[in-house]
């Protein structure tokens, strides 16, 4: 590689380390405890979308595929910004351009633009996956917050369950809502270290 793609190449991973910085544009109306930022919702849904597609009986390989995917879905937003549901009704984001000027000048740019693109088009079962993938972290998010007590939550995940979830691409995304919404946000560590076993009375005593 040269020193002009390697140069390119730092500034595609200073545009990543961009999204650990940026909170998500729903922070305005969820207020300042909404924990998102865009780093860390691309993870959450890396890690479900490879859930889901070895749910939908589809093998490691196309998990894999999923999970790379779903971390870089929102890559463009390190310079286009995230719009929230309002500003989406009255602006257009340039997402294509971004994608271009992203991966302009790196010899795997056109990898990852396919990727991305194959995403878009939500056509084949890896892209639907990822596309529910997104949908359900976006859904935990409000279902933890409404735990804690924002109103606006819960009436944006309750808003969730009527308008988002009958169009989920597939069976598996909408079997994981179905098991979140009669769940809490710390069943996983109580079932496996207190219900399941029994709880350790030398952590609970001291």
């Amino acid at each position: 590689m040269t020193s002009s793609e390697n140069k390119r190449i730092m500034y595609l991973i200073q545009q990543a380390g961009t999204l650990m910085m940026t909170n998500r544009g729903h922070i305005r109306n969820l207020g300042n405890i909404a924990f998102d930022t865009l780093a860390s919702h691309s993870f959450h849904v890396g890690i479900i979308a490879y859930c889901i597609a070895r749910m939908e009986k589809l093998s490691h390989a196309d998990g894999m595929k999923a999970l790379a995917m779903g971390v870089f879905h929102d890559l463009a937003e390190a310079r286009t910004g995230d719009n929230d549901f309002v500003t989406k009704n009255y602006t257009t984001m340039d997402e294509p351009r971004a994608v271009e000027d992203q991966f302009r000048g790196i010899n795997f740019g056109d990898d990852l633009k396919k990727e991305l693109l194959e995403f878009e088009e939500r056509k084949t079962e890896i892209a639907k996956c990822v596309k529910d993938a997104d949908c359900i972290s976006q859904m935990f998010m409000e279902w933890t917050l409404s735990w804690q007590g924002n109103k606006l939550a819960e009436k944006w995940f309750k808003g969730d369950l009527k308008y988002r979830v009958p169009s989920l691409r597939t069976k598996s995304a909408k079997k994981l809502i179905e098991l979140l919404k009669k769940s809490d946000p710390q069943e996983w560590w109580w079932h496996d270290l207190v219900s399941r076993k029994g709880p350790n009375l030398k952590h609970l005593n001291g």
